[in-house]
């Protein structure tokens, strides 16, 4: 059984891409089915904590590619870390009952993996040849050249952007989502995205329809939300943080990982 399971090992991009989706999807069906029942009570949580840990464990030992921990535990560390940092501003507000005492009132620990699956899916998008663009190259300019000034420069974009959220997600909906988008799109003037880049975006709506997915499910509440239980400003937040500061980084990681 475990040859045949072997035989389906996913060899090129678009086939791993695929299996992501498919153990991506497990888990959005498992939401689905318990998310908003999780509210109410708590073995609905461990239900959606069992499946998750099954799937992410069935997917390493059977689909894992080179360097698929590296970019999973800092999934876990960046979006986790966001997500809990978010709730402690009460930038939205997770429903579940977590099982974890520590945690309680914030998120689910299920939910603080579950961003290093994310990233994962990320990973293989950035792979595929529209969105993966050139690859990466040492400059030598800053820190032996794993450094340049756009990475600089968008790496206070996105300290500037997630203060500017914690003062002000509970003002009117237009009022963030200004303040988003005219800091993105200085950004955009300054350094002008590439085709790859531009790709990235155009297909963002997935992740859109994603999220939507998970509040519509009673995952969780965002504070004044405009389309899709989401604010505006979320979704200038992903068109910028995808294509642009996580693409960046995965390009430095790719290159150290192939090396």
């Amino acid at each position: 059984m475990t040859e045949k399971i072997f035989k389906f090992r996913p060899e090129t991009p678009e086939q791993r891409i695929v299996w992501e989706v498919i153990f991506l999807i497990i888990v959005i069906i498992a939401i689905g089915l318990f998310g908003s029942l999780s509210s109410i009570n708590v073995i609905y949580t461990i239900i959606i904590t069992i499946i998750f840990s099954c799937q992410i464990i069935l997917r390493f030992i059977f689909f894992n590619q080179k360097g698929d921990w590296i970019f999973f535990f800092i999934g876990v560390l960046a979006g986790g870390g966001n997500d809990l940092s978010s709730m402690l501003n009460g930038v939205y507000q997770y429903t579940s009952i977590t099982i974890v005492p520590f945690l309680s009132g914030l998120l689910p620990l299920w939910m603080i993996f579950f961003w290093g699956q994310v990233f994962l899916v990320f990973r293989k998008i950035f792979n595929l040849k529209w969105f993966k663009g050139d690859e990466f190259k040492k400059d030598g300019k800053l820190l032996g050249g794993w450094v340049n000034y756009k990475l600089i420069f968008d790496i206070i974009i996105l300290v500037i952007l997630r203060i500017a959220i914690y003062r002000t997600y509970y003002l009117e909906w237009w009022i963030p989502a200004l303040i988003y988008g005219l800091i993105i799109g200085i950004r955009f003037l300054i350094f002008r995205p590439k085709k790859n880049q531009i790709f990235i975006i155009i297909i963002l709506p997935y992740a859109f329809i994603f999220e939507g997915l998970m509040v519509s499910f009673g995952l969780y509440i965002y504070i004044n939300p405009s389309f899709l239980g989401m604010p505006i400003w979320l979704f200038l937040w992903w068109i910028f943080l995808v294509p642009c500061l996580l693409k960046e980084i995965f390009d430095r990681i790719e290159y150290l990982i192939n090396k």
